[in-house]
């Protein structure tokens, strides 16, 4: 992902959980000129989205916790973007650049299975 300001990596992500109906409330915990770090709080219950976004290192990372541990998540942490699926979250598989929309996306067709 090309390096973007923190706000302009906000703003996205605020839309896209304005037109899910699976995001609850956005938290920023913190927001300044390197660093964006978010939860996004779902609607089931301790549940929700952690980014992450550095932009010195170019760094992105979004993880989908559940129950205090991440089930699936997407990161570009400087050796590629990686994926960590379902089936096996602690294991790499090398994909393509995600945006949080598209994470989200991948979320909510998890959340409608396992519901």
């Amino acid at each position: 992902m090309a390096a973007v300001t923190t706000d302009q990596m906000l703003l996205p992500l605020q839309q896209a959980c304005c037109h899910s109906a699976l995001a609850g409330s956005v938290e920023t915990l913190v927001i300044d000129a390197d660093t964006l770090s978010v939860v996004v709080y779902l609607t089931r219950a301790e549940t929700f989205i952690n980014v992450f976004y550095n932009v010195t290192t170019d760094e992105t990372a979004f993880a989908l916790v559940e129950s205090g541990h991440r089930v699936y998540g997407v990161d570009d942490a400087r050796k590629g973007w990686r994926e960590h699926p379902f089936d096996n979250p602690a294991g790499h598989i090398t994909c393509a650049p995600v945006q949080f929309e598209s994470f989200l996306e991948q979320v909510e067709a998890h959340c409608q299975t396992a519901a």
